[in-house]
């Protein structure tokens, strides 16, 4: 644990971290919740979410916390007991008893790391919407050999030359990127086959 924190300090992303971690094959210790082994610690690989559950938990830094999540009532779905649970801001928590249980890291380190978490976040505000670019696939190309959507990246900064980029496992698990394609020539091809459909009812 103390590492994971250690880390995130040096290397100042949830990305860097994850892929650390991979690279040198660190598991993290996850107690059962459910089933047969209830109880039990395993040892799993990391992925992206449980890590910024870690950042994120306000615990590591010694403070007790109640009220996190609350239950939206208009997001609550039928016959899903956990579902319409949103995440609050720390002025809504119901409790917070800070110095109140062992830490890991000081109160200082996990403000920081809520400011750093929060400026590497602030370049995709705008993520899902659609966005500048020539990519005509964007959103719509999935890898063949993992399923994962493709993502676009513009290699020169701008708008014009651009790839599609397989990182879903390397974003969440830190695995090696799956793989990549130029873009203009599958858009070329795209488009061509679109408009042979169209021309007869041109």
């Amino acid at each position: 644990v103390r590492l994971i924190f250690r880390t995130f300090e040096e290397l100042g992303t949830l990305g860097g971290l994850l892929r650390y971690l991979a690279h040198h094959q660190i598991q993290l210790g996850i107690r059962v919740r459910e089933g047969p082994g209830k109880g039990e610690l395993v040892w799993r690989r990391p992925n992206r979410a449980t890590l910024q559950t870690m950042l994120k938990h306000p615990l590591y830094a010694g403070s007790y916390v109640y009220g996190r999540r609350q239950e939206d009532p208009r997001r609550k779905q039928p016959e899903q007991p956990r579902s319409g649970r949103v995440v609050m801001t720390m002025d809504q928590w119901l409790v917070l008893l800070p110095n109140h249980c062992p830490a890991y890291i000081a109160p200082e380190q996990y403000d920081r790391n809520q400011a750093r978490l929060q400026a590497n976040r602030a370049r995709a505000d705008a993520m899902g919407a659609a966005r500048s670019g020539a990519a005509l696939l964007a959103g719509l190309v999935v890898c063949a050999r993992c399923d994962c959507r493709l993502t676009v990246h513009y290699d020169d900064g701008g708008a014009r030359l651009h790839t599609y980029e397989c990182v879903e496992r390397w974003t969440h698990y830190g695995e090696p990127k799956c793989q990549h394609l130029a873009g203009p020539c599958l858009d070329t091809f795209v488009s061509q086959q679109v408009l042979a459909a169209l021309e007869p009812a041109a």
